[in-house]
């Protein structure tokens, strides 16, 4: 269904000048009832389309303020938060279920101080949008092939693949706290290394998530 487009902002103002061009080149504008005349119907155009604006603006629905955006961003993290806590009760390495637990304390503490602070959202937005649901996905991906090697079909690949998953989910945990300790220190952060780290996720062959940070701007 198409939404009514909202008159422009100036066009009452701009019909009722036309208006009252129209009439002072046809009427005598010279004698009070003609002056009248004109004074009336620009006045009538510029209530009737004034009211009609305010009309259609009344229908639009309402703008979302910074906290509602905040809440959103934090509600995405939230989701990650719980896939990465039930996640970390499927490993079997007990220092990588220790890693992804670290993982989703910090986006829990993170959810929460962008609620407390929503200036702080566009900090966030990436790791909300995109990067929390990567972390997800390659802790996954770790549970499988931790179910391949005890299937007895360990190989090079696949131990090759764990162990950068693992290295990778560990420095995402840590750049994840300094992203933390910004939010609290409010300090421009550099993340440079901490994407390099993030880069290295996606080197594994047998991982199944892509993302390129050629045009990363955080």
């Amino acid at each position: 269904m198409s939404k009514e487009k909202v008159l422009p902002a100036g066009l009452p103002f701009a019909s009722a000048g036309a208006v009252w061009f129209i009439l002072a080149l046809i009427l005598p504008v010279y004698k009070v009832w003609a002056l009248i005349v004109c004074i009336i119907a620009a006045a009538a155009v510029l209530i009737l389309l004034s009211r009609k604006r305010a009309a259609q603006i009344a229908k639009l629905p309402p703008v979302p303020t910074v906290k509602v955006r905040a809440e959103e961003l934090a509600k995405k993290l939230d989701v990650c938060r719980d896939q990465l806590t039930e996640q970390a009760g499927r490993l079997k390495d007990s220092s990588v279920a220790a890693t992804v637990r670290s993982l989703a304390k910090t986006l829990d503490l993170i959810a929460d101080e962008v609620e407390r602070d929503p200036k702080d959202r566009n900090k966030v937005r990436k790791l909300a949008n995109h990067y929390a649901a990567m972390l997800t996905g390659l802790t996954e991906k770790y549970i499988q092939l931790e179910a391949q090697t005890s299937a007895a079909s360990e190989g090079e690949n696949i131990n090759g693949a764990m162990t950068q998953i693992r290295e990778g989910l560990s420095g995402a945990d840590e750049a994840l706290k300094k992203l933390l300790d910004d939010l609290f220190s409010d300090d421009a952060m550099e993340v440079s290394a901490d994407i390099t780290v993030l880069e290295q996720l996606l080197k594994t062959e047998e991982s199944e998530n892509k993302m390129d940070f050629s045009g990363l701007d955080m």
